[in-house]
């Protein structure tokens, strides 16, 4: 029987921690201290991963597989409606799970709810306790596999207050009580502090828990980081890039040691010892010997990285880096090596001044490879860094799961100075409104979400409406086109870039890069303004501040702005058609007036 996900999920949406669902069975991805290494392959891109001191490495690409677990592991038959606690030893080969009792072998469903907690811990409800705390309970109930989920006809309404968990004993509770955060709060006070895949380990936790469905979206806010593989402007050496790394581990010194002494022969013992820990950092054994030599010699071979920010930083660190790879290709015409392949284009003579204005290059993305890297995950509601949970989950596993994905795209590069100078003709009220909501951001910690800011809120929005309408034309679904946002106030640039990706080598098929020629780009960019300057839900929609994640989306909704969670670049939040279209104050306007 075949149970199969995407592999390059499990460095994202089904990364550690999730809960899969696969046609009526419910699986958990375990830590990957427990994935067989036999499975894996190694991603390279030093840059990514000299950055994060982690070697990169994604399911093997020919039959690759992943041992996980059966989670909730609460069941109920579909015929007889008996509970069960599932085991291992009830697994049948090949066969989804069957009721244990001999005359029913009815199909087991797995329950809907589950108990977690922000510290990223997971654990089943305690249904016999659920079951045994209603009004009517009887307290000398010894039984403890005798529960049954019911649907009671007789009820005067249905939904949750109609279901009802019950004992051999008669003792049962619906499920009416099952979201109110109070009366679980009150009734389970703590968390178990337990991951499911660590059977037997638990870890101690104060946190309330929270009752949620299993396939809730804040079950898992999954953290990663990505990178293109772009030819580099400054060619950093191996060396600086992985000296760090080399240092930090632990068997480092007995090689400084070996290299030292002088007494005897130590060569194959240093060239032993070199290949061990270029296996173990993902670099070859001639780097761990240069990094080596320079500590002896007293040489300064520091790692250009900045190991001690955060993965936030560590993200804008690497779009500035491609930044800089993009701005030369615009400056040169093309750009081209074995993962990258760019052209430049212009707009169309026809184009209106507007678009002029605020496009200053174009740039035909041929051949792309992106490379994600799982940093772990959260659960409840996004927290500070602190709370992610690493995918080894304190295991110091020195690798992370990744994936790698190959596509096309289109990159407009925006003219900064405009839209500088626009930001500072914003009036004050909207100034104000948007320092409210910066504040927001900071003293709720939404630490993921990008700084508050009127240039950067017109750039995703524009980028929103140009994946809905370049959609129609490209011959890709919206689900499959992705965005990646360069803005940095400090660098002085601003770009859209729009791509699709797929973990295929051969990429894509070109449909996209052809809605960036002259001929088909300045016709979508219009079509996409026209489109996004209304809504079929206004004046409600435009009026309306505080919608989204976190209340930071004004004038934008599904019937507009919003895209595929998996291709937002911002959880599908800070967007607001206002900046573009207000007749006041919107940036189209103001470049309307511009001479």
């Amino acid at each position: 029987m075949r149970r199969e996900i995407r592999s390059s999920a499990v460095a994202g949406m089904a990364g550690v921690g999730a809960i899969v669902d696969v046609g009526q069975e419910s699986f958990l991805i375990p830590g990957i201290n427990g994935w067989k290494q036999a499975q894996l392959r190694v991603i390279e891109l030093k840059r990514l991963s000299s950055r994060l001191q982690k070697i990169l490495k994604a399911p093997r690409q020919e039959k690759p597989s992943l041992m996980v677990r059966r989670f909730p592991r609460a069941m109920f038959c579909e015929k007889c409606r008996r509970m069960v606690m599932w085991k291992t030893e009830l697994e049948i080969e090949n066969s989804e799970p069957v009721c244990p009792s001999d005359q029913c072998k009815g199909k087991l469903v797995s329950m809907r709810f589950v108990v977690a907690c922000e510290n990223g811990h997971l654990d089943d409800v305690d249904w016999r306790y659920w079951a045994h705390s209603g009004a009517n309970r009887k307290s000398d109930c010894k039984a403890y596999d005798q529960l049954s989920f019911t649907v009671n006809t007789a009820a005067s309404t249905g939904g949750l207050a109609s279901i009802r968990v019950q004992c051999r004993c008669g003792s049962w509770r619906s499920l009416e009580d099952i979201s109110n955060k109070a009366i679980i709060k009150e009734m389970f006070k703590t968390c178990t502090g337990k991951h499911p895949w660590n059977f037997g380990q638990q870890d101690t936790c104060s946190a309330d828990v929270v009752v949620l469905q299993r396939g809730a979206t804040n079950l898992h806010y999954p953290s990663t980081i990505s990178a293109l593989d772009i030819p580099m402007i400054v060619a950093e050496s191996p060396a600086a890039q992985f000296a760090d790394q080399i240092r930090s581990h632990a068997k480092y010194q007995r090689l400084v040691g070996l290299m030292k002494s002088t007494s005897g022969d130590t060569n194959e013992l240093v060239d032993v010892s070199a290949e061990f820990l270029a296996e173990a950092v993902g670099c070859d054994p001639a780097v761990v010997l240069e990094v080596a030599r320079a500590d002896i010699e007293g040489r300064t071979l520091a790692s250009s990285v900045d190991l001690t920010q955060t993965g936030t930083f560590d993200q804008a660190a690497l779009l500035d880096e491609e930044w800089g790879t993009i701005s030369l290709a615009l400056r040169e015409g093309d750009l081209a090596g074995p993962t990258f392949s760019a052209l430049s284009e212009e707009l169309a003579p026809s184009s209106p001044n507007w678009m002029k204005r605020l496009v200053s290059g174009v740039l035909l993305i041929r051949r792309l490879r992106e490379v994600r890297a799982y940093l772990g995950f959260q659960r409840v509601k996004p927290g500070s860094p602190d709370k992610t949970v690493r995918p080894d989950v304190g295991a110091n596993e020195n690798w992370l799961p990744a994936s790698e994905v190959f596509g096309e795209g289109i990159i407009l590069a925006l003219n900064f100075d405009v839209l500088e100078k626009w930001a500072a003709s914003i009036s004050k009220t909207e100034k104000d409104a948007l320092s409210v909501l910066e504040n927001k951001r900071l003293d709720e910690n939404f630490w993921f979400l990008p700084q508050v800011d009127p240039v950067f809120l017109a750039l995703h929005t524009l980028s929103h409406l140009l994946i809905r309408r370049i959609t129609f034309e490209c011959g890709y679904s919206s689900s499959s086109l992705r965005e990646r946002l360069y803005f940095s106030p400090a660098g002085r640039y601003a770009g859209i870039l729009i791509y699709t990706a797929d973990a295929d080598s051969e990429g894509s098929l070109g449909g996209l890069v052809r809605q960036g020629r002259k001929d088909r780009l300045a016709q979508s960019i219009i079509e996409a303004v026209d489109q996004g300057c209304w809504c079929s839900s206004d004046p409600v929609c435009s009026e309306t501040a505080g919608q989204g994640l976190g209340g930071f989306n004004h004038a934008a909704c599904h019937a507009c702005s919003l895209v595929s969670e998996t291709s937002c670049t911002a959880a599908n939040t800070l967007l607001d058609r206002r900046m573009l279209f207000d007749a006041n104050w919107g940036l189209l306007n103001f470049l309307e007036k511009m001479k």
